[in-house]
Parts: C-alpha cells; sequence; structure tokens
C-alpha cells in the first residue's frame, strides 16, 4: 500500500503540455527568425544607401575642385557608357560602376545636370544616383510611392564660380 502512494505523489508533466510548450517555443522561432530577415533585408539597404550618399558627395568634391570642367554639364552614365569627355567626370562613373550599387532595370545609374533647367536651385548642379534594391520591403516602397526595386538618391551641389 505504501509503494501505491508513493507513485500517486509523484507528478510530472504529461506528454500534452510538452507538445503545447514545444509549439510555443517553435511559433516564437519563427518569429526572431522573420525578425532576422528584415534586419538583414534593412541593413543591405543601409548599406547601399551609404555608397550612394559616398559616391555622390565624392563627385561634389570633384565638382569643387574643378568647376569650370563641369560648368553647364549634363550627363548620365550606365554600366555600358565606354567614355565621356569630362576625364573628372568619366573617372567618377567609373568608381560608380565598380561599386557595389546594382544597376537599376531602367534609367542611368547616376546622372549630373549643371543646366539652368536641373531642379536645384541657381548656380547649383543635381547628382542623382539610381539603384536596383529590389531586396528591400516592397511594402514600405510602395508607401512611399516608389517603384519596388528602384530607388534614387539626389543632392543638390552648389559649385563655386
Amino acid at each position: 500500500m505504501t509503494r501505491l502512494r508513493q507513485f500517486a505523489s509523484a507528478r510530472g508533466f504529461s506528454l500534452v503540455e510538452v507538445m503545447v510548450t514545444l509549439f510555443i517555443i517553435a511559433v516564437g522561432a519563427l518569429g526572431v527568425a522573420g525578425l532576422q530577415l528584415a534586419a538583414m533585408r534593412s541593413n543591405h539597404s543601409a548599406n547601399l544607401r551609404s555608397h550612394a550618399t559616398l559616391a555622390a558627395y565624392a563627385l561634389a568634391d570633384r565638382m569643387r575642385a574643378h568647376p569650370a570642367d563641369f560648368s553647364g554639364m549634363a550627363s548620365a552614365i550606365t554600366t555600358a557608357d565606354a567614355t565621356i569627355d569630362n576625364a573628372g567626370f568619366q573617372e567618377w562613373a567609373d568608381e560608380l560602376a565598380a561599386s557595389p550599387l546594382p544597376a537599376p532595370a531602367s534609367g542611368a545609374l547616376g546622372s549630373l545636370d549643371c543646366t539652368s533647367g536641373n531642379p536645384c536651385t541657381t548656380g547649383h548642379c543635381a547628382i542623382t544616383i539610381r539603384w536596383d534594391d529590389s531586396r528591400a520591403e516592397a511594402a514600405d516602397l510602395a508607401q512611399q510611392g516608389r517603384d519596388a526595386d528602384a530607388l534614387e538618391f539626389q543632392i543638390c551641389a552648389r559649385v563655386p564660380q
């Protein structure tokens, strides 16, 4: 009789409790994996944006160093461009083509517009860099009113006279 009481007082987990616990852990692990994927996408997008920013400011520095070379210039580059008349712009175009920025499906990878018809104020040049960011969240881009695969970064740089 004492032996029966000893087993009756022993308590443990039932198979149902263990299965519920494993289900909760699995759902939590899937949530963490989804967050990791979203973080990797955002990190990749931020890396490309940083490269675009550095490339635009590199061209702005070249323009400030040699303003006469860029006066009235309007040019766009794609990865297929062979030569451009301006040596400073050609060097920048080669650096941009060698950067990790993927070329967009349509349009130029980079462009410079120092004409009076650019979207910047008088005396400024518009530097535009476009790249394919198809790994970014399409829903986030749609909310911003942009294409799901092409992002654009534009600065207006003042060219000294």
